[in-house]
């Protein structure tokens, strides 16, 4: 299944798990090795870090500690996957404004059809369970890493690794 035929019909639990296999080959294959090994630059990680205590009311302190342990708590696990999910928005942001491959109100478009399909979709899967916030996020970080790609193409990122040859 596609990642687009996902969004456009009703998921079931096999598509959700479907959903996340894509997830992690998507996460391992398209963002580049410096993300994957958690070595963001330290701009980006302030930004993520602020626009999630803006977002959340949280202040960076506190979020600091919740985010290093994110299988805690339900909490601590919603917070992780959001923080997530804009590091992946302002990815997506900032290929955005450096192709404009997008204008600022299609953009914003995007991201409330975005929203929309990511909660009706988690809703489905959760009802109105303590995981849905968790759900919604990474539906939305899939959806924009996705996105990313797309806009700056498979040149933009590094060949995923290989297993050694048997006579390497």
């Amino acid at each position: 299944m596609l990642m687009g035929e996902y969004f456009r019909i009703g998921a079931g639990i096999e598509d959700y798990i479907m959903h996340k296999i894509l997830y992690y080959i998507v996460a391992l294959t398209f963002l580049p090795s410096s993300v994957m090994a958690g070595n963001l630059s330290e701009n980006m990680e302030k930004r993520v870090l602020t626009e999630l205590a803006n977002r959340s009311g949280i202040p960076v302190s506190d979020l600091q500690l919740m985010l290093d342990d994110c299988e805690l708590n339900k909490r601590n696990m919603n917070l992780c996957a959001f923080q997530r999910a804009i590091q992946a928005e302002l990815l997506l942001g900032d290929a955005i404004k450096m192709t404009g491959a997008k204008t600022d109100s299609d953009y914003a478009a995007w991201k409330k059809q975005l929203q929309a399909r990511c909660h009706a979709d988690a809703d489905k899967e959760t009802g109105s369970g303590a995981i849905l916030p968790k759900i919604i996020s990474e539906c939305k970080e899939l959806a924009m890493l996705a996105e990313r790609y797309t806009i700056l193409g498979a040149e933009s990122f590094p060949p995923p690794p290989q297993p050694p040859h048997k006579w390497d």
